[in-house]
Formats: C-alpha cells, structure tokens, sequence
C-alpha cells in the first residue's frame, strides 16, 4: 500500500553498502540478468514505439451527487486490507476546536467506528498538508502541519515523531518499503538528500547523508523515494527533473521519461512495471503537450509510448494502478480508465464541481479502489469514493 522506499540500508532492497545518490530521478537496480550495462547511459530512457492516437473528447460520464456540505468530509485514507482501512477527515462545518476525527472499517467500508486523536490531531483544520498510512493493522502513520504522528497499536494511540523534520523545512515526504518507513528531505545545503528510516514496529531511527547531485534550476529541491521489491527510485522534483540509475554500487547518468518536466504522476506496479504519465506543463517543451502514458518493463532502464491519454494535463494529476492491465489516471475533476495497459482510455467519472481535483487514489486490491475527491480546503467538502470493477463506475462512501 502506498510508496515504498528507504535509506543506505534499504530494508526490502538489496543491500548495495553505502552508495552516493547523484542527480534527481534515481532507478535503483539490483543487477540481475534482464539488467545488463548493455544499455548505455545516454540511451537508457529513449521512448521507441509509435504514439496512439489521442482519444477523442465524448459526452462525460454521469456524475454522481455533489458532496454532502455537512457532516465527514475525507482527506485522507489507507487501507491495509481489502476490508481494513482507515478514513482521516474533518467534521464540517466546525463549531469548535475538535474538528479532525479518525473512521476506522473492518468490513470494505461498509461500515465505521470512530477512534481517539490527540488534542494537536484533532484541532488541525489542514485538508491539503494532511496523508494517513497503514502498512498494517497495527503500525500507522498521520502528517498533518507538516508534523509527524505514529501508531503501533492499530490506532488506539498515536505519539509525535521526533526525528529534526524541522531542518527540512516544509519538504520532506514520508514513504514506505516493505518492512521500514522513510523520512526525505533535502540537508541544510540543498546539495544532497537525507533520508531518515525506522522499522515499521518501532521508532528506532536512523539517518543517513548522501552525496551531492546536480539540481534543477528551482531553489527548494523536493525528493521521493520509492521502492518495490529489490529496485527503488529517488524523484527529486526541482523546475526540472534530471536522473541517474544504479548498476552495481555505481550510479551512471540516466534520462527519465517525460523529458525535463518529468511525470505528472508515475507508479511502480511492480519492480519491472513502471507507468508514468507524462506531458504536464512546466518550465522545458521537450515534450508533447498532449498527455500519455510511457510504460517500462525493465525497472526503468528503457520506457515506450503506451498510448495517449487527455489532451492535456494539470501538474496535479495522478495514475493509479490496480494491476499492470487496470489504470486510472485523474486529471482535473475526472477519472479515465484503461482496461488495456494505458493503450486507450475511457472517460468515467466528472465531479459536479469542476473546480474539484483528486487528491489520492489506491487501489486496495485488483478490482477495489478509492480516491479522496474535493478542493483541498477545509472550508469546501469533499467526497470519498469507490469502485468495485477496476475503476468502471465509482460510487459514493458514506462515512459518518
């Protein structure tokens, strides 16, 4: 569930000593066959493949009901399960102080049981600096105001972490490997990424430094580390994004799809699968305007043109991927879905407020999914939704 990722000593990856990160967006490989240095440096990411055609524009999809203005609204949700999972949200509208409460399902969202929150928790009224993460029943994570909350007891209690994320200023991120949780940062210098980890069933902390790197032409770097089975990657988003790969203990020079602007959104599936979304505006136009997808199934040695997605495409957008054949890209107030690995897309959903973007989506398990829609304003409702058929139909979650 969620991102996975780690420090020097990456817990799920295999160990590769004390590498130095350089540049921006890092595919970390574990040498094995399919992995050669067969591919060089300055070819590694060439697109290849012919473009599809980009789908033309259909009536929308029918709507469903705007969100209720009053009572829940979601900001955030985790699932450990298909049927357990955890809903962050604010009461609205707030007569007082206690305005953030935790749902908790055991049956899919069917049902909700409200737990506790600490007084900081629950006076919070942030809807967009707010993210909720359970790798398990049992060990979970809450960052709201730039402030980080732990739990290893299901959410029964949570406790602060103290770990100097105040030396990261504002951007840091919080993402997961397979038995450790991860803090990113940039150090005090902006030339070399940080990144803190503990063992998912404790608060046993340790930090690691690495080299420095080549940044983009933005004054405040902000990294993402990732990882999925033996590979991670570090995305370093700086008006621009540059890369380079690991192979063996050396990290060589790679291009990134996407060109200069990097993805809107990308997804590890798997170690091998990668999908990114690509064509978002910003600072380089070495890149088509029109959205598409580019798809890898080398760990992100070498990416193809799968297919066109939207015409266009916000910086906000998001993929999310239930299996390598079922995806869901969001763009703006609407939801596309491909049935066919991101080859061609399908309109399926548009929000009653244009205004209206995705904040999060994940799918729980091969046809069950969810995303968090709204303004990103704890002054505006918001709506969490379902699909039961791999992002076919979305439908309300009523959460009290």
């Amino acid at each position: 569930m969620g991102l996975r990722t780690d420090p020097v000593v990456i817990a799920g990856l295999a160990a590769v000593g004390a590498p130095v990160l350089a540049a921006a967006l890092v595919a970390g490989l574990t040498i094995q066959d399919h992995d050669s240095a067969s591919a060089s440096p300055s070819t590694a990411a060439a697109a290849s493949g012919s473009a599809t055609p980009a789908p033309e524009s259909s009536p929308p999809p029918p709507t469903t009901a705007a969100p209720n203005p009053v009572g829940f609204q979601p900001d955030s949700f985790t699932f450990a399960t298909a049927d357990e999972g955890w809903v962050l949200g604010r009461t609205f509208p707030c007569t007082s102080a206690n305005c953030r409460t935790l749902q908790h399902t055991t049956d899919g969202g069917q049902t909700w049981k409200q737990l506790s929150l600490p007084a900081p928790l629950r006076d919070s009224t942030a809807a967009n600096l707010v993210s909720l993460t359970f790798t398990d029943r049992h060990n979970g994570w809450i960052t709201v105001d730039d402030q980080l909350y732990s739990t290893h007891d299901g959410g029964a209690a949570w406790h602060p972490v103290d770990v100097g994320l105040r030396s990261f200023g504002k951007h840091w991120t919080l993402s997961f490997s397979s038995d450790a949780v991860h803090v990113t940062g940039m150090g005090s210098d902006n030339k070399a990424v940080v990144m803190m980890s503990s063992p998912l069933d404790s608060e046993t902390w340790s930090t690691t430094s690495t080299g420095a790197f080549t940044t983009g032409g933005g004054p405040v770097p902000s990294p993402v580390f990732t990882a999925a089975g033996e590979r991670s990657w570090l995305v370093i988003d700086n008006r621009g994004v540059t890369g380079s790969r690991l192979v063996g203990d050396t990290w060589a020079q790679w291009t990134p799809p996407c060109g200069h602007n990097g993805p809107a959104s990308w997804h590890a599936i798997t170690e091998s699968r990668l999908v990114a979304l690509c064509g978002r505006t910003g600072s380089y136009e070495d890149e088509p305007a029109t959205s598409h997808l580019m798809t890898s199934r080398d760990g992100g040695v070498t990416f193809t043109e799968t297919g066109q997605v939207w015409p266009s495409i916000p910086r906000s957008s998001t993929l999310i991927a239930a299996d390598t054949t079922h995806l869901v890209a969001a763009i703006d107030n609407q939801l596309l879905t491909s049935s066919d690995g991101g080859t061609t897309w399908t309109s399926t959903y548009t929000a009653p407020d244009p205004e209206a973007k995705i904040s999060q989506g994940e799918f729980v398990s091969a046809t069950t999914g969810f995303v968090v829609i709204g303004k990103g304003s704890h002054d505006d409702p918001s709506t969490l939704l379902t699909t039961q058929d791999s992002g076919r139909t979305w439908e309300p979650v009523v959460v009290p």
